[in-house]
């Protein structure tokens, strides 16, 4: 019961403000406005550190300008990003799993359904070839860094993408695409190549093709240092063997927009996730609490007898934006959103609690309670009964471009408690 009491005041203090003249967090006032709040004292450093935690991460990745060029994994994870932030309006309640609707256009984004569905984390890796050593097949191989995949995201499928346009060395036939995955053999001079996934082309073909590759990705994620990346090679129906860019394989020479790369599909174990971020803001806290006073709470007074938030209306959802650019997360980190409305739960919880209270059984009778001996039990409180989730497209520290799916992170609805 008083967990749930203060679960809307642990939503502000997670998101307290940047400085006292610019703000990063609206609110209403009553009167159908939304106005800054101001007057917060919480660092700017701590503010981002909490949202990293929240993220997974240690600290903001640095910037890697020169790979970040390479548009083709961007472009594919915004177009992602824009078509399953409409599913962000469903009410998912508790939920931060991907889930495929009418909204999501399948068929355009090339799409595995059984991949999407039921992750929370989708990243796209850009290729790195320079790190696999075969001779002469410096167009045909790939290789995608996996140090940053923890064991505790979960791979349910990994696809490599590649870009075919129509090759005027040909003007007939199908052309198999075989990749395979890159082992240490027992001679360092020496690769042991496994078959991966096999896919049929026809000449005429043009567009994005993918490739499955979750077996390799599987094996790099639980042994990254067994990471050797991958090859392709391509056969006509003869059998005689191709370079990929004979048949039109866009390879590392192609446009920037139209460069290979992998996409790994992932359900995040968010218990072990939130219990190091718990973890890490208790130690952090514990550090510094000489320095956090008690005016630091976003409810206290921050005047000599004026509530930072005052209300005299029953229990009910308000605006509150949290601003992600104020904040200091810029677009060479965090790609989209701006930012977002989280909401907050405020009001009174007074005898009579009406239907658009949302009072539980408990609540009623607590009030009733309150009403005979308001010694014996407090009034209930307003908080929030529902959330819903948002998706954040951002760069980790390898310039992979990471889309994830955070729950709880919006309030949906309030009720009294």
């Amino acid at each position: 019961m008083r967990e749930m009491c203060v679960i809307c005041c642990v939503t502000m203090v997670l998101f307290p403000l940047v400085s006292a003249y610019t703000s990063s967090f609206y609110t209403d006032n009553n009167l159908g406005q939304s106005v800054p709040i101001i007057q917060v004292k919480q660092k700017q450093q701590d503010v981002q550190q909490e949202l990293l935690e929240l993220m997974g991460l240690y600290s903001k990745p640095k910037s890697k300008v020169n790979e970040k060029n390479i548009q083709s994994a961007s472009k594919f994870m915004q177009d992602l990003y824009k078509s399953l932030k409409e599913v962000d309006g469903y009410d998912y309640v508790g939920d931060s799993h991907i889930h495929i609707n009418n909204l999501v256009n399948v068929s355009s984004l090339g799409l595995d359904p059984e991949k999407v569905e039921g992750s929370d984390v989708i990243v796209s890796f850009i290729n790195k070839d320079g790190e696999v050593h075969i001779r002469h097949k410096k167009d045909s191989t790939f290789y995608f860094d996996f140090t940053e995949v923890s064991i505790r995201e979960h791979l349910k499928g990994a696809e490599l993408r590649l870009y075919k346009e129509v090759s005027p060395a040909f003007s007939s036939g199908t052309f198999s695409l075989n990749l395979y995955f890159i082992k240490d053999a027992a001679d360092m001079e020496e690769k042991i190549l496994e078959l991966e996934s096999t896919l049929r082309v026809d000449w005429a073909k043009t567009g994005w093709i993918t490739l499955d590759a979750t077996s390799a990705a599987r094996n790099w994620t639980l042994f990254p240092h067994s990471n050797r990346g991958l090859l392709l090679k391509v056969f006509d129906s003869s059998g005689k063997e191709h370079e990929p860019r004979d048949i039109g394989i866009v390879s590392r020479r192609g446009p920037m927009d139209k460069m290979p790369f992998l996409v790994g599909y992932m359900d995040m174990d968010t218990e072990i996730l939130s219990r190091r971020a718990r973890s890490l803001r208790q130690a952090r806290w514990a550090q510094n609490k000489d320095d956090v006073s008690y005016a630091d709470n976003p409810f206290t007074p921050h005047q000599a007898g004026t509530p930072r938030y005052k209300s005299n209306s029953s229990c009910q959802r308000h605006n509150l934006y949290i601003n992600f650019r104020e904040i200091g997360f810029d677009n060479e980190f965090l790609i989209a959103p701006d930012g977002y409305s989280a909401f907050f739960c405020e009001g009174d919880c007074s005898f009579p609690l009406g239907i658009h209270m949302n009072a539980t059984n408990h609540a009623i009778v607590q009030t009733l309670v309150h009403l005979m001996t308001p010694l014996e039990a407090p009034k209930p409180c307003c908080a929030p009964t529902k959330f819903g989730p948002i998706t954040l497209l951002y760069y980790d520290a390898n310039s992979s471009v990471v889309l994830k799916r955070f729950k709880e992170m919006i309030v949906k609805a309030c009720g009294c408690l």
